[in-house]
């Protein structure tokens, strides 16, 4: 099946742990109280963020004004080079949503290709060396246009919607 597009949400490095109230994405094991499986929505659970927030071996990132224009002027660069186009964009201290349009190339290798000149522009412009992105994203196919245009909207509401 054919998608339409691909919807993209990356987080700021310690912004949403395992455990988080909104429910989170991650796989943990623990002896005491179990594992939560990877790929599906695990419901929020206060001793599990507590753990999380344990091992933190960094503190958490907030992108700065200067790190969120980067971000979007990178991600215009790679589209630049690319035979895909962003179709919606917000980027928001804690995270970023994108929806990518035309991409028929393996969507994991691109994020993680974006997500790398993305972090290689932050470190090179501001002289930062920290963490910038949580481990892993968050993507979802766009299959049909009712999705498409919810996606859209659902980007464009955010404060952080950024002109592509």
């Amino acid at each position: 099946m054919l998608t339409l597009g691909v919807h993209l949400v990356k987080s700021a490095f310690g912004q949403w742990l395992p455990g988080d109230e909104r429910g989170h994405w991650s796989p943990a094991w623990d002896k005491q109280i179990g594992f939560s499986p990877s790929h599906r929505l695990n419901a929020g659970d206060p001793v599990r963020l507590a753990m999380a927030q344990r091992a933190m071996t960094r503190r958490s990132v907030t992108w700065t004004p200067v790190m969120i224009q980067i971000f979007a002027r990178t991600l215009r660069s790679c589209a630049e080079d690319s035979d895909w186009s962003p179709a919606a964009l917000s980027i928001e201290p804690t995270h970023l949503h994108a929806l990518i349009r035309g991409l028929d190339r393996d969507a994991d290798i691109t994020i993680k290709w974006v997500s790398d000149r993305m972090t290689k522009a932050v470190r090179r412009e501001t002289g930062y060396a920290g963490p910038v992105f949580a481990k892993g994203r968050w993507r979802c196919f766009v299959f049909d246009e009712e999705q498409w245009i919810n996606t859209l909207n659902y980007i464009t509401r955010h404060e952080g919607k950024r002109e592509v």
